[in-house]
């Protein structure tokens, strides 16, 4: 889906990337736990996305620091444990998101008041 503001097309990619501060990684995560429906461990998503290991722990890390994604530790029979990751629920993220747009058209508002 793509809004046409004035002069120019913005997708939703575009507005989750700009009003989390998402990099691409962290979109093609995020829209990938977003589509499973069962919790994933970081070899799961590393398989399904094909980066390297590296790329998705900082991914998932700084989706889960900025809250939109779930983490779950699993205790290992054997000792040990792993976390699994899944998506937060849809309604849940598009209130942030909604939240970050009413910001910033109160801000736009504003600057355009003062003009």
């Amino acid at each position: 889906m793509a809004l046409n503001f004035v002069c120019r097309v913005i997708s939703l990619e575009e507005i989750l990337k700009c009003s989390f501060g998402l990099n691409k990684t962290e979109i093609i995560i995020m829209k990938f736990l977003l589509e499973e429906k069962e919790e994933l461990t970081i070899e799961d998503i590393m398989k399904k996305i094909k980066r390297d290991r590296t790329t998705i722990q900082r991914g998932v890390k700084r989706l889960f620091e900025k809250e939109l994604i779930k983490r779950r530790q699993i205790n290992l029979d054997k000792g040990g444990y792993v976390f699994v990751y899944s998506s937060k629920p849809k309604p849940e993220l598009k209130e942030k998101v909604f939240k970050i747009f009413e910001s910033f058209k109160e801000s736009v508002g504003r600057e355009i008041q003062k003009w």
